[in-house]
């Protein structure tokens, strides 16, 4: 009798300790983490379910979504509470609550039941912000640019088969904004897009850590916008607003030295832009984008997605982007009409490893080849010393010659990127609008440091590169015994991560294309490795197909 009784007593202290052992965690919404910007009007929610035990499975769950972390707090889904609902689905739990409102901040949690009867604890908080359901969502902003491409040489077709109508370089513009912030902000969102790339500063610090954004469409169909969680950033009083636009594949420039393997041109670069500013008393202010921003000639000289991009740093304006500055030269933007716009939903592209060089050779015409060690998908970092306009040149390439210079052949060529010093002591540069695949690269008009300058050229302190992906977590990993699995296993990975952009590439230097065949035989792999799946778009102008595979995060 004994014995029963003590095989009871272990038998029901360990339904609580089981009980205790259920946890949701890993909420997603959109299959985003606490994303910002989403633009659906009932996104996907989905959960995880983890436990210590075997066999445990979801028989039920209650989601509540509500207006304020305090209501939450207190277990009220005011803005929806689903109940208990028997169902084992974790993924894609569609949300069917109140109207959902623009820019509006939206905070959930869930608890599950499991089919021992356990109930969980209620899980972390989780939130999305919305972000712009309609056009008139943007308050009146307009779409501006520095100038206007005629109508008579707009070209949205990748090719037609016929001459170039003209061969000129185009401006590539800076904007900016003065504002004041009046009151305590309690919170700021910045809604913008900038074609064919942009870069958003706000008090002269870089907004976000994302590169080549928005994502690459077929714009006379349509734009991406990007949303940022500005509030860190803005302060009480006076603020400035910076943007500098490159051209991407919004707009490939007809110059005849320069690589380009399309000749799209859907016009000059413009951005749209709102900022929203909630302040602490309840209200609001809207900082939107139109005729009333300055522009002015930014100091990058050309940008192409296939040519490369060049930087004259004489043509700096300092404390352009800060309070203060005087923009009594620059013009007015000017207005100009643009494509419908969505959210941008893929992780953006941004900089991950960085490679120095194993070594460093000189060529037989003086120039130097920097051997980085690693193919990949990768924008460079210069540091240099020299003279006021001293032309630093630097050549990308995967190949070398016998004679150990650089060759383009097998990527498209020429394609380089160009720095003019301003001569001012350490000068550092990144490229904000281009990248190709790369592993050497080429130098030309400077001197490796440490290596003998009896010319008195330009001394290149340093010189990597940066490889740029897209921002697609990563979750799977493969390892052997075998060493040659695992290199082959590396090799692919390589391979993979630099054809992830805001698109599925076949390549990252001479095409930079959605083609289907890759991905479709690739699929698999991608979805082991990294959290993403794809999507198919097809969009059709005229007689020409272009076919892209977006990266989602899932």
């Amino acid at each position: 009798m004994s014995k029963i009784l003590i095989f009871s007593w272990f038998y029901l202290i360990s339904i609580p300790l089981f009980g205790q052992g259920i946890t949701v965690a890993k909420l997603s919404c959109g299959y985003r983490d606490n994303p910002i910007g989403i633009d659906m009007i009932a996104p996907n929610l989905g959960w995880k379910l983890e436990s210590s035990k075997h066999n445990v499975m979801q028989s039920a769950y209650q989601v509540l979504v509500s207006s304020s972390l305090a209501n939450l707090d207190k277990n009220i889904g005011d803005v929806w509470d689903t109940k208990k609902v028997n169902s084992s689905q974790s993924i894609q739990v569609k949300y069917s609550g109140a109207k959902l409102l623009s820019t509006k901040t939206y905070y959930w949690k869930v608890r599950v039941w499991d089919n021992y009867k356990n109930e969980s604890a209620w899980s972390k908080n989780a939130f999305w912000q919305m972000g712009l359901l309609n056009a008139e969502d943007w308050k009146g902003a307009k779409w501006i640019a520095y100038e206007k491409l005629a109508d008579s040489n707009v070209n949205v077709l990748p090719t037609d088969g016929k001459k170039d109508k003209y061969n000129a370089n185009n401006v590539l513009p800076m904007f900016r904004k003065d504002f004041s912030a009046t009151k305590t902000v309690k919170k700021a969102t910045a809604f913008i897009s900038g074609l064919g790339h942009f870069e958003m500063s706000l008090n002269g610090a870089k907004v976000g850590d994302d590169f080549l954004a928005p994502g690459w469409t077929k714009y006379d169909k349509e734009a991406l916008y990007v949303t940022y969680d500005i509030s860190k950033q803005i302060k009480k009083g006076t603020n400035t607003i910076g943007i500098m636009l490159g051209n991407g594949f919004y707009y490939v420039p007809p110059i005849k030295d320069r690589y380009r393997k399309l000749k799209v041109a859907y016009g000059y670069p413009k951005m749209i832009c709102r900022v929203l500013i909630e302040y602490t008393d309840g209200t609001v202010e809207n900082i939107i984008s139109n005729q009333n921003w300055k522009t002015d000639k930014s100091p990058v000289t050309f940008s192409s997605i296939y040519g490369g991009e060049d930087y004259n740093a004489n043509l700096e304006q300092k404390g352009w982007n800060l309070a203060g500055f005087n923009d009594g030269k620059w013009k007015p933007s000017l207005t100009v009409d643009g494509p419908k716009l969505n959210a941008q939903k893929e992780e953006p592209v941004k900089v991950f490893e960085n490679f120095s060089a194993k070594n460093i050779k000189s060529t037989v015409n003086g120039e130097w080849v920097y051997d980085l060690g690693q193919n990949s998908s990768a924008i460079i970092e210069l540091k240099v010393r020299g003279k006021k306009g001293d032309t630093i040149r630097i050549t990308p390439a995967e190949l070398l010659k016998e004679d150990g210079s650089v060759t383009q052949k097998n990527i498209g060529g020429p394609s380089y990127f160009t720095y003019i010093l301003k001569g001012n002591g350490l000068e550092a540069w990144q490229p904000k609008f281009f990248y190709t695949g790369f592993r050497y690269l080429q130098v030309k008009g400077g001197i490796p440091k440490g290596k003998e300058n009896l010319s008195g050229k330009a001394v290149i302190e340093d010189l990597k590169a940066l490889h740029v992906r897209n921002a697609a977590e990563q979750v799977g990993q493969f390892s052997s015994s075998n060493d040659l699995f695992n290199k082959t296993f590396k090799l692919i990975d390589w391979s993979i991560k630099s054809n992830m952009v805001s698109v599925f590439t076949d390549c990252p230097h001479r095409e930079k294309l959605g083609w289907l065949e890759q991905l479709h035989l690739m699929g698999n792999s991608v979805g082991y490795n990294y959290k993403a799946f794809c999507c198919l778009g097809i969009y059709i102008s005229g007689t020409a197909i272009n076919r892209q595979w977006w990266i989602i995060t899932q």
